[in-house]
């Protein structure tokens, strides 16, 4: 049977990234349907050129929190007239909007006390949080549809156009040469998961200096000064700080063409992986069984004899010299020979 189809996807990033399976097989469990996804606008452009999505509804940054969001949310989904709504978020204001807007089938995970909210709410696998997030998302189409569905990890294809605005639109990028550079993603939001402006700074210089690469510094407007600040301690025009002048897809069409991309476990971590380039990452507060980058190529340091790791918080609660060990001790020796062995399986093996 066919359906109206609106996918409400996660606020932030790698959790959208990591949903792009069961985004791609929707139409596939429920056969003919039109499907539109609702997204942060931050990102809403990564689902563009999708041949699994028909349309996206942009949710501006000021309606994704707070009970005020819910009607907001309601007032931009009502008029699409769904038939069928299924829920990535685990919160309860974004089942609420979705029953405010009048749609008949809400699937979600039963969480955050809403399961009253959902026509078919589904129970997270035990244990809870064994399994990793994509097939966690994944598996709502699964055990909903019925359907034998074939899971795969989340890939994003970028296309010729998308190449043009990151290389020729960006004058700081036009002497790049592909395959010839090396992203860094050098600050998570999270507090937890910040490795610091002066480790990059350290290894984008042994990088630089050792291998020859360009260092192309990619990350959000709030990052420009951090970016700024790591560029000039490279020095030598070595390190081009592209903080702030990026949308998600130009980030993802430079992570395409890049050597490798390397940096703190966040949403770009993830977009580098969807697009296939090897990735090199530290896992401090996060779990790995559950949100690692999905790739086979990838190097992640984990000092996993710390006891309190991982506590998946985004603020460490620690004190003292026990203060965010899981990252404070990993050195740039560490992160640089993960990076020479991501450096010599991309050259044995290729690109991709």
């Amino acid at each position: 049977m066919s359906e109206n189809i609106v996918i409400r996807v996660p606020n932030h990033l790698g959790d959208a990234v990591m949903g792009l399976s069961m985004v791609a097989e929707t139409r596939e469990a429920w056969h003919g349907s039109r499907v539109t996804v609702l997204s942060p606008a931050g990102f809403a452009d990564l689902f563009e050129s999708n041949p699994s999505v028909d349309d996206i509804i942009p949710i501006p940054g000021d309606s994704l929190h707070g009970i005020g969001s819910v009607f907001r949310i309601k007032a931009l989904v009502a008029p699409g007239k769904f038939t069928l709504g299924i829920v990535m978020p685990p919160s309860f204001g974004s089942a609420s909007s979705l029953v405010l807007a009048g749609i008949p089938e809400r699937i979600g995970y039963a969480t955050d006390g809403r399961r009253l909210l959902l026509s078919k709410p589904i129970l997270l696998p035990e244990p809870v949080n064994s399994v990793h997030r994509s097939e966690l998302y994944f598996n709502l189409l699964l055990r909903v549809s019925g359907k034998s569905l074939t899971y795969y990890q989340p890939c994003l294809m970028v296309n010729d156009r998308d190449i043009e605005n990151a290389f020729e639109r960006l004058p700081e990028t036009k002497g790049l040469v592909a395959n010839n550079f090396v992203a860094v993603s050098f600050r998570a939001r999270a507090d937890s998961r910040r490795w610091g402006a002066e480790n990059y700074t350290a290894l984008c210089r042994r990088i630089a200096s050792e291998y020859g690469y360009p260092v192309v510094l990619l990350g959000g407007k709030d990052d420009m000064r951090e970016g700024d600040q790591i560029a000039s301690g490279v020095g030598d025009g070595k390190a081009i700080n592209m903080s702030g002048k990026t949308t998600v897809r130009q980030t993802a069409a430079l992570m395409s063409r890049a050597k490798l991309v390397v940096g703190d476990d966040s949403g770009p971590i993830h977009l580098a992986a969807a697009v296939g380039t090897m990735v090199i990452t530290i896992n401090g507060a996060g779990d790995p069984k559950e949100t690692e980058p999905a790739t086979s190529r990838k190097r992640m340091i984990v000092l996993s004899h710390h006891p309190c790791v991982p506590c998946v918080r985004n603020a460490c609660p620690l004190k003292g010299n026990e203060y965010l060990r899981c990252i404070r001790d990993v050195t740039v020796d560490m992160l640089f020979e993960a990076f020479k062995s991501g450096h010599e399986e991309v050259e044995a093996g290729g690109k991709r």
